[in-house]
């Protein structure tokens, strides 16, 4: 089977243009289907009412800080086993995938445990009114039995990617789409479960698609060795892990943060119609950012691959091509969505106050959208570069230390609308950051030196 459909790629083909594609599509397609199943559960709550949307919406902070654990940790091995595996070190690069997947047992149980026990508290922190939070809470209470399952699932994910088998995490994230799309309507409508029946669908899948990974790693399909039995609890193995993955993980939990006080301020200025456009703009947004953050991923082995092997150009051939397919893809979909925004934002609702707020939401959020795949794909470098610092810096910027003070501020001025173009006044600003350290490591990469591309030797 390793020499068939899931056979991962060479990352040192000659014919670079081709690698990237091949490995990136994938990645696109299988980020596609999970953007396409948060749009669904999103239409199919909708049909409840605007009630529904908003209390998933309130929800959804939480879920983003729990999947942020795993993203944290997914990103940190992949960028970790890509040098490894481009310094021809594969038995190291097994020991960190199989640590990490070890370490997010524990971790994935905790988080269900603290979720749970402080459901109500969460939820009000976030902005819930009283009406809405019996729904939200029966949601998240699902969606938090399944902690363990989603760290393991994204960590899988980015096992498969980091060794240049992006098709294999491409069918497993369309079959868990499918899967999740056929038990929507029965579980929400059939059984009248409602929003705690979208919870479960997502959770079902994720199940199945775990059962698919572990036959991935027993027979071997990829290029890795993954077993519990090679686990090792060390610094040396999870120290390149968390310095890359930490600033990661703390992005996505600053998104859930972020999210977080978007749906607090818009439900203060417009109430549950403001928390259910802001819901929607986020969605869409999603729709267009997952696609991007999939062909980054998807070239990170690549870029990984060469900066392991010391080869500089290769890297900086291979980061050009990806940024300009990224941003011409950006600059399409963002025309879209502001030219469509009122019937966009009329899948979602039948609401006519809504669908007003949500239009503003989706123009606002979408108008610097063009520079977004440049950004994703210069993370991705610094990643690959084990440059954390700088990784750091960028990652932190749009839903952190850039979007907070924007939030404080705007929406005392302006209301709703400054809630929405808090979005697009932090993406700007993260654009003119990102520029920075583009220019800073692109001079880094015509210098002549190789010596300072080749990352130091770790002990193994």
């Amino acid at each position: 089977m390793s020499a068939g459909l899931f056979a991962p790629a060479d990352l040192g083909a000659p014919d670079l243009k081709r690698l990237v594609v091949r490995l990136a599509l994938p990645a696109v397609i299988g980020l596609s289907a999970n953007a396409a199943h948060h749009t669904a559960n999103a239409l199919f709550v909708g049909a409840i009412g605007v009630e529904a949307i908003a209390a998933v919406t309130l929800a959804l902070p939480i879920v983003i800080l729990i999947a942020a654990v795993g993203e944290g940790l997914g990103v940190g091995a992949a960028a970790t086993i890509g040098r490894l595996l481009g310094a021809r070190r594969k038995t190291e690069a097994g020991v960190v995938a199989s640590t990490v997947i070890a370490v997010a047992i524990p971790l994935g149980l905790l988080l269900t445990a603290v979720t749970i026990l402080a459901r109500r508290p969460l939820l009000e922190l976030f902005g819930a009114p009283e009406a809405t939070l019996p729904m939200a809470e029966s949601y998240l209470i699902v969606a938090a039995l399944g902690s363990t399952l989603i760290l393991l699932q994204i960590i899988c994910d980015f096992v498969a990617i980091s060794e240049g088998n992006t098709r294999f995490s491409m069918w497993t994230l369309i079959g868990g789409f499918g899967l999740n799309v056929a038990l929507d309507p029965v579980l929400i409508f059939g059984f009248g479960l409602g929003v705690a029946g979208a919870a479960l669908a997502t959770l079902i899948s994720q199940v199945v698609v775990l059962c698919v990974y572990a036959l991935y790693f027993r027979r071997r399909w990829g290029v890795l060795r993954v077993a519990p039995r090679l686990a090792r609890l060390r610094r040396r193995v999870l120290g390149p892990v968390v310095a890359i993955g930490l600033p990661i993980a703390a992005s996505s939990a600053l998104t859930g943060a972020a999210f977080a006080i978007l749906y607090r301020s818009a439900g203060a200025h417009a109430g549950e119609a403001g928390i259910a456009a802001i819901g929607i703009a986020l969605r869409v947004m999603t729709l267009g950012t997952l696609p991007v953050i999939g062909f980054a991923l998807g070239g990170q082995p690549v870029l990984g691959y060469a900066w392991g092997a010391g080869d500089r150009g290769r890297v900086a051939d291979a980061a050009g091509f990806m940024g300009a397919a990224s941003s011409a893809f950006c600059a399409a979909y963002a025309f879209a969505v502001i030219l469509f925004a009122r019937p966009i934002a009329g899948l979602f609702t039948a609401d006519p106050a809504t669908i007003d707020l949500a239009a503003e939401a989706l123009v606002a959020s979408h108008v610097v959208f063009p520079f977004l795949g440049l950004r994703y794909v210069l993370l991705v470098l610094l990643q690959s570069a084990g440059k954390p610092r700088q990784a750091a810096a960028l990652s932190l910027a749009p839903n952190g230390y850039l979007l907070l003070p924007l939030l404080a501020v705007l929406p005392l001025w302006f209301g709703f609308a400054g809630v929405a173009w808090s979005l697009a006044a932090a993406a700007g600003l993260t654009a003119l950051l990102a520029a920075g350290l583009g220019a800073t490591l692109l001079g880094e990469l015509r210098r002549p030196d190789p010596s300072r591309l080749t990352p130091k030797p770790q002990t193994s």
